[in-house]
């Protein structure tokens, strides 16, 4: 994956890199800075992860063609190089012909474990919440 010219987009402490249920056209490589991950659970807000530099987020909007599946905001300044469909589509197809099919049945798995860990998190006691 050639990442030398790739345009790059920094995001400020706070601000979302994208919203959970918008369309996604982008996907972003960290290339400093750390993000959290997370989904509203009912009126709860339910951290996932947390991802810093070297690590790809918002790939599966682009692979499986669905909405964010999470929103992703900045916790200090983010520098991140911007990955298209167009460049995922184009590694894809260098790919051996199942690698594609093997990946969109493991975003699926992922989509449903991220809706899960909210909904159990969610009802965890106050003080056992991320």
């Amino acid at each position: 994956m050639s990442t030398a010219s790739r345009p790059t987009r920094t995001f400020g402490p706070g601000q979302h890199l994208f919203v959970e249920g918008h369309t996604g056209s982008e996907a972003y490589l960290i290339k400093e800075g750390l993000v959290t991950i997370w989904k509203m659970q009912g009126a709860k807000r339910v951290n996932l992860a947390t991802r810093g530099e070297g690590e790809i987020i918002g790939e599966m909007a682009l692979i499986d063609e669905t909405t964010r599946s999470a929103t992703v905001t900045a916790q200090q300044k983010v520098t991140a190089e911007i990955i298209t469909k167009q460049d995922l589509d184009a590694w894809l197809a260098a790919a051996p012909g199942q690698l594609r099919t093997i990946v969109l049945h493991l975003f699926e798995s992922l989509r449903t474990a991220n809706s899960l860990v909210g909904m159990y998190a969610a009802m965890a006691p106050p003080g056992k919440r991320s």
